[in-house]
């Protein structure tokens, strides 16, 4: 639920600076849930028009889940706050109107007044050029603070994680940070699959390679090599059932099975990557969840490497989980 908070208006600083032969003083720890956004708004400017698009953005359905649960935890915050509790904020978003704008800008500064911190500002010459330049920026916008969430979650699983999972992994010369709670293993031909083996709230990692043909890494061949690996190495509990990817049909007079996943290249950790979110079922079986997938190229050894997190949780929320496998494969090495 949203939550309002008025409060009065007090400056705000961003930069400092100490004399010479001083030392900086420590940054305090940042606060917040996670995945909860600070929206720092003039009360005038929230209570707009421009309302509805901060929340169709930030309050978006989480890709892909197979049920809503929104991109962010956002607390309106009319004014800007110097109390602790805000300027504290591990994700601030100050959104305002300066009429002399040249332009719309969106501007980010990191660890301005705690530590881990982003902090995004989005101005424009008045509200219909904020909403329509916040509206052509949301991917860049989400995943801003996406992203920073993740490298948060990273470092922590670098300080504690699955020492097993390491361990298996280690074996095909590659290393990984998941949650420690990915106790149970299970080791095939270039294929490793570790796992919580709950009920609910079930977290996976599973990582396999395949022989690179020199050509762009694409959604197809990506599908096309998920099913054929999870269909070998991830049975069900009875003959005919495997783990495949979720399909829909098709809008157009074909008739055809699309599989239900969002792909894109990306650049992480200053590689380019083929990120996959998408869905999973069990053939035969009424079992399925959310999947995170990350494609790499290893060039020298001409080969593809895939990591993926998957999760089955058919009575807790889902977000955080995968969130945190998401993370997990941002540790690979």
């Amino acid at each position: 639920m949203r939550r309002v908070i008025l409060i009065v208006s007090a400056a705000l600083v961003l930069t400092g600076c100490s004399p010479k032969g001083e030392r900086a003083p420590q940054l305090p720890s940042s606060r917040g849930l996670p995945y909860e956004v600070a929206l720092i708004i003039p009360q005038s400017l929230y209570q707009g028009a421009l309302k509805d698009t901060l929340e169709a953005v930030l309050k978006a359905s989480t890709p892909v889940l197979n049920q809503h649960e929104p991109l962010f935890r956002v607390d309106v915050v009319y004014g800007e706050a110097n109390l602790t509790a805000w300027r504290t904020m591990r994700n601030r978003l100050l959104v305002s109107v300066e009429p002399d704008a040249e332009k719309p800008v969106l501007g980010v500064a990191r660890n301005v007044m705690a530590r881990p911190q982003i902090e995004v500002k989005v101005a424009a010459r008045n509200a219909q050029e904020l909403a329509t330049f916040i509206g052509e920026q949301r991917q860049r916008l989400t995943d801003l603070f996406v992203d920073s969430e993740l490298e948060v979650e990273a470092a922590r699983l670098r300080r504690k994680y699955s020492r097993m999972t390491a361990d298996s992994l280690q074996r095909f010369g590659h290393r990984i940070c998941v949650p420690d709670g990915l106790h149970a293993a299970k080791v095939g031909q270039d294929f490793l699959w570790t796992g919580t083996n709950l009920n609910d709230a079930d977290q996976n990692f599973v990582f396999y390679s395949y022989a690179w043909d020199g050509r762009p890494l694409t959604s197809e061949q990506y599908v096309a090599m998920r099913d054929s690996v999870m269909r070998v190495n991830i049975p069900g509990a009875q003959a005919g059932q495997w783990m495949q990817t979720a399909t829909v049909t098709s809008h157009d007079d074909s008739l055809a099975r699309v599989p239900l996943i969002m792909s894109r290249m990306r650049t992480i950790g200053g590689a380019s990557v083929h990120e996959v979110h998408g869905l999973w079922e069990m053939r035969g079986a009424a079992l399925g969840g959310a999947f995170v997938a990350l494609e790499r190229i290893d060039t020298a050894a001409r080969r593809v490497l895939v990591t993926e997190g998957f999760i089955y949780s058919p009575h807790s929320p889902k977000r955080n989980l995968m969130r945190q496998m998401e993370a997990a494969l941002r540790t690979f090495e």
